[in-house]
C-alpha cells in the first residue's frame, strides 16, 4: 500500500478516532483470510463463559490482505481504524503494518497470539529488518520460555511482553470431546477400512504476499506402494490454494484443506508428513511419528532460514524424494523419544489451559 496512507493518512485518521471513550469491546482483527483463527475461534468461547469479559461487545473486522482490489483494501483500513480506537482488548494472530504504524491509545491492549507455537523458521526483523509488522503489542503468547527472546527479537518488542504461557488454540488437543469428534472424523473417513492415515502438511515458499506452491509428492508412486495399508489427505498453508486436479485413486488421495481444520486433520492422522511448516510444534503434543520431505532444505536455509538446527533438533527422518517417504513410512520404525524431548523443549507451556492463564492475565492488568 501507498506508504502516504500507511504512515500518514491512517495514523491520522485514527488519532482523530481517538477523540471519542474507549468501550467495552473486544476486537478480533482478521489480517489474512476469511475465517477466524483457531486462537480467536478458542478466545472466543472462553469469552463467552468468562463472567466479566462476556458483558464486553466483541467485533470482527477483516482485513483480509491480498484480497480484492487495493482501493477495497484501503477502504477495510480506514474503516478499522474506529473499531481499534474504541477497543478496550485487541487479539491479532498475524503481523499488520498497518497496526504497526499506529501510536496506540493508552487504555487499549494489544494481545499477540501469532498463528504458530515454537520458532522454526525466520520471521519479522529477522527475515526483513526494514519492514515493521509489530510494534503495539502489549502481550505476545508463546509456547515455552526457549523462544521468548527469539519473538522478541524478530518482533522488536521488549521480552516482558513476550509471555510463555502458551498458546490459545493448543487447548483443544487436551479436550477430550474434540478428541471424540476426531475419532469420528476418521471413522467416516475410513468407512469401515483397516487402514491409517498419513498426513500431508507442506508450508508455502516466497514471500507471503506471493507464495509459491511445495513440490508435492507423487501420489502415483506412493499409491504403488501403500495403498494396501494407507490413505493420503492433504492439508495446505492457509496461503497456498486448494489442490485443483482431481486425482483418480479417490479411494487413495483426500483433500481436507477446505473441510477440516489443521488441529483436526493432526488429530486424525496417524504420521504425518511436512517440511518447514511450524505445525510439527502442535503435532509433537500428540506424541506421533512425523517424516519431513526437506527437498530444498539447503536452498531454504540460505533464503529463509532456521532459529534452530534443522538437522539435528528436527524430530523425524528428512527426506528429499517421494521414494524415501515411502521407504520411511513402510520401515515403520519411528524414534517418538525425539518428538517427546522436542514436545519438552518447545511446547512446555502448552498444557490445556493456556486461554485461561491469557485471559486472567489482561484482566489482571
Amino acid at each position: 500500500m501507498n506508504r502516504f496512507v500507511v504512515g500518514v493518512i491512517l495514523p491520522l485518521w485514527y488519532k482523530l478516532c481517538c477523540i471519542c471513550r474507549v468501550k467495552n469491546n473486544i476486537l478480533f482483527v482478521v489480517v489474512r483470510g476469511d475465517k477466524l483463527s483457531s486462537d480467536f475461534n478458542v478466545i472466543k468461547k472462553y469469552i463467552k463463559k468468562d463472567e466479566e469479559l462476556s458483558k464486553y461487545k466483541r467485533v470482527y473486522h477483516y482485513l483480509t490482505l491480498g484480497r480484492g482490489t487495493r482501493l477495497k483494501y484501503i477502504g477495510r483500513c480506514i474503516s478499522l481504524m474506529p473499531k481499534l480506537a474504541k477497543a478496550r482488548y485487541v487479539f491479532m494472530s498475524d503481523g499488520s503494518n498497518i497496526v504497526a504504524s499506529l501510536c496506540m491509545r493508552k487504555g487499549t491492549t494489544l494481545v499477540q497470539t501469532w498463528h504458530g507455537c515454537g520458532a522454526l523458521k525466520k520471521f519479522g526483523n529477522d527475515v526483513d529488518i526494514k519492514k515493521s509488522y509489530f510494534a503495539n503489542e502489549d502481550i505476545v503468547t508463546v509456547s515455552s520460555n526457549s523462544v521468548v527472546s527469539i519473538f522478541a527479537n524478530a518482533m522488536g518488542i521488549e521480552e516482558k511482553q513476550v509471555c510463555p504461557i502458551g498458546v490459545p488454540h493448543t487447548d483443544v488437543y487436551f479436550s477430550k470431546s474434540f478428541r471424540k469428534h476426531c475419532n469420528n472424523l476418521k471413522e467416516e473417513l475410513l468407512g469401515g477400512r483397516n487402514k491409517k492415515i498419513i498426513l500431508y502438511a507442506p508450508t508455502f515458499r516466497g514471500d507471503v504476499n506471493s507464495p509459491k506452491d511445495a513440490s508435492g509428492l507423487n501420489l502415483d508412486i506412493m499409491y504403488k506402494h501403500l495403498n494396501q495399508e494407507y490413505i493420503v489427505i492433504s492439508k495446505l498453508h492457509p496461503l497456498l490454494k486448494p489442490v485443483k486436479k482431481s486425482y483418480r485413486h479417490r479411494d487413495f488421495y483426500y483433500d481436507v484443506g477446505s473441510v477440516w481444520s489443521i488441529e483436526e486433520a493432526l488429530c486424525v492422522c496417524d504420521i504425518l508428513i511436512t517440511d518447514y511448516a511450524s505445525i510439527v510444534f502442535d503435532y509433537s503434543l500428540l506424541n506421533k511419528p512425523a517424516i519431513f520431505y526437506a527437498y530444498d532444505l539447503n536452498e531454504y536455509e540460505k533464503e529463509v532460514g532456521f532459529y534452530l538446527n534443522y538437522r539435528d533438533e528436527i524430530p523425524g527422518a528428512i527426506c528429499t524424494s517421494t521414494m524415501d517417504v515411502i521407504k520411511e513410512v513402510k520401515n515403520g520404525s519411528f524414534d517418538v523419544s525425539s518428538m517427546k524431548s522436542f514436545r519438552e523443549k518447545y511446547m512446555s507451556a502448552c498444557d490445556g489451559y493456556a486461554t485461561q492463564r491469557l485471559l486472567d492475565k489482561i484482566t489482571n492488568n
